[in-house]
């Protein structure tokens, strides 16, 4: 039952064509792949981010308005704290306003 090393180096390429020939057969067309859908706040950041949005500055009240236009319905605290990680990530920079609290977000350039 013992073969030689060449023997089974042509068995198996000769499998190996065999199985290339029959993937080649399939007549089945692959899925559209779209991208993930992105989601949370981060992600409804990330779309406004993409419309253009953040182009002038926004405070966190405008932030919070046009999100909820788009029904996106997120706590203060909780779209805060994405826009200051995106600040620390460098796509945000983030400037006060005078001697209050308020911040207002632009995209970096």
């Amino acid at each position: 039952m013992a073969k030689r090393p060449d023997e089974l180096v042509a068995q198996i390429n000769k499998l190996v064509e065999e199985l290339a020939s029959l993937s080649s057969v399939t007549t089945h067309t692959p899925k559209q792949k779209f991208p993930p859908s992105k989601k949370g706040a981060a992600g409804a950041l990330s779309m406004l981010i993409e419309e253009g949005f953040f182009n002038s500055p926004k405070n966190l009240q405008s932030v919070l308005e046009k999100l909820k236009e788009i029904g996106r319905y997120y706590s203060k605290v909780l779209v805060s704290m994405n826009l200051l990680n995106l600040v620390k990530r460098r796509v945000l920079s983030r400037h006060q306003e005078g001697k209050s609290k308020n911040w207002h977000y632009v995209l970096r350039k």
